[in-house]
């Protein structure tokens, strides 16, 4: 399945009742839903009609991007405009200005309650006064432009967005039947099961479309075009591209279109909590994919596999700005792994700890530096509360795992030390020789960057990867509880 893209993009299932606005949605498009709390005050002015046509359009059109048909409700609004009655048109136009208002909040991502956000959505959205700007789009005879400004600007945003609504369309078209359960499907398997592989396929995959409405085709044995089709999905949705269909990949095939679209939609808002301009030089690290890409001057320059934090130890979102890079950090080891992972292995083979170099200082397990330090030879320190950061590892066997949510919410890296000489070569002039030189020793060195790098840690469940997205189990549980939320009674985000 293609996608139009404004601009170059680069890079389950919810519960049923969750979805069941998404089935409307996907039949209709807007749906009429009950009113809020009190009306908000009018603008200075009253609307024009060409201005309340627009404000209605845009609300009308809310839901195709990612919100709830009831956030936002216009039932009624139409007529009470047009009315005779001058105290109805009044009431009607302060109630119009509240929606649009509280509408613009929610495209700048303040349209949740802080307060009843999961702790480790860490990512905050800039203050934004929603009123002020929309009575000088008023004032300044600008709203069209403004209304068109309020989504993010990312053109990433955009695709996905073009995805959202084509998963819709398959929903509301009764989307694709599953594939039936049995042994796994490889190259040169002959059963009806195979057809029905090829037209799930087909969906998403122009290039086994042809092949999959072909009945001559369609009733061949699993050949060499079927595994190349499975491996593409199979690269989509974050597995080992074997292309045979084992129990996973099942799976992914049958998860249905319009859980598909509740997924996109939970990361369409994650974007509207984005920096709306980032820095042309930055860090982006997607923690559920496990990829790490750093920009320079706005321009992709470094990619690598990264392996962050298993359900239960989760890493935040978040976003700060790399300020410090360690060489030959010790680790100080918290105190709840100390006592459930360290200490029993000390206990159950003494001298481990003096083996791997491991002292205590102040009551607290430390280990020193070296090649088997947990944090490897660097890490790279940012500002945030949750004390995590960036940082090498000695255990490279996560990197071989199309799964690699396994640290303790620490992202670990896969090129580390490339990434220090950049920075370090980038920002203070270091030739990689005198990187390698203080590796080489164990003494701990703290170098302070001289302009931090901003690091943007995401949780992007569904994204967008060539032109197509991308999908991967929601393993936190994030989605669930974000799409509750942003499915809860409007009133409750005042």
């Amino acid at each position: 399945m293609r996608l139009d893209r404004p601009g170059r993009a680069h890079c389950a299932g919810a519960r049923a009742g969750l979805w069941l606005w998404v089935l409307a949605l996907a039949a209709a498009l807007p749906l009429a839903a009950c009113g809020r709390g009190g009306p908000a005050p009018t603008a200075e002015a009253p609307l024009r009609q060409d201005q309340t046509e627009l404000i209605l359009k845009t609300l009308a059109d809310a839901p195709s991007q990612g919100f709830s048909p009831a956030r936002f409700p216009t039932a009624g609004l139409a007529e009470d405009l047009k009315s005779d009655d001058g105290g109805k048109r009044a009431a009607a136009q302060a109630r119009l200005s509240g929606e649009i208002i509280a509408y613009a909040r929610a495209q700048h991502g303040l349209g949740l309650a802080k307060s009843q956000m999961d702790p480790n959505w860490g990512m905050r959205p800039a203050k934004y006064d929603a009123r002020d700007e929309f009575h000088a789009a008023l004032a300044q005879n600008r709203l069209q432009a403004w209304l068109d400004s309020l989504p993010p600007p990312d053109p990433r945003y955009q695709v996905l967005r073009q995805g959202y609504l084509t998963y819709l369309k398959l929903a509301q078209q009764g989307g694709w039947q599953p594939v039936p359960a049995g042994p796994p499907m490889r190259l040169g398997s002959r059963d009806l099961r195979v057809q029905a592989l090829r037209q799930r396929l087909a969906f998403e995959d122009a290039a086994i479309a042809q092949a999959a409405g072909d009945q001559d085709r369609a009733a061949r044995p699993f050949d060499a075009a079927l595994a190349q089709a499975v491996a593409r999905f199979q690269d989509r949705h974050g597995l080992k591209p074997t292309g045979v269909v084992d129990d996973k990949t099942l799976a992914a095939l049958n998860v249905p279109a319009i859980a598909r679209a509740a997924q996109i939609r939970a990361n369409l808002e994650r974007w509207r909590w984005a920096p709306r301009n980032p820095s042309p030089t930055r860090v982006e690290v997607n923690s559920v994919a496990g990829t790490f890409d750093l920009w320079w001057d706005g321009q992709p320059a470094m990619h690598m596999l990264a392996a962050a934090g298993k359900p239960g130890d989760e890493t935040p979102i978040v976003a700060s700005a790399i300020h410090t890079v360690v060489l030959n950090p010790t680790w100080n080891v918290p105190d709840s792994i100390a006592h459930d992972e360290l200490y029993p292995k000390e206990q159950a083979n003494p001298g481990y700890f003096a083996a791997h170099h491991f002292t205590t200082e102040g009551g607290r397990l430390v280990q020193q530096p070296g090649p088997d330090n947990a944090l490897g030879r660097v890490k790279f320190l940012f500002d945030n509360p949750y004390s995590i950061y960036l940082h090498d590892t000695p255990a490279k066997a996560a990197f071989d795992q199309a799964q690699r949510s396994v640290s303790h919410g620490c992202v670990r890296l896969q090129q580390a030390i490339d990434l220090a000489k950049f920075l370090l070569g980038r920002e203070l002039g270091w030739p990689p020789e005198k990187v390698d030189e203080a590796l080489s020793s164990t003494d701990t060195h703290n170098v302070s960057l001289p302009h931090p790098v901003p690091v943007e840690i995401f949780y992007w469940t569904a994204f967008v990867q060539g032109d197509q997205v991308s999908f991967r189990d929601d393993i936190y549980g994030w989605d669930q509880e974000l799409l509750r939320q942003l499915d809860a009674s409007p009133s409750s985000h005042a």
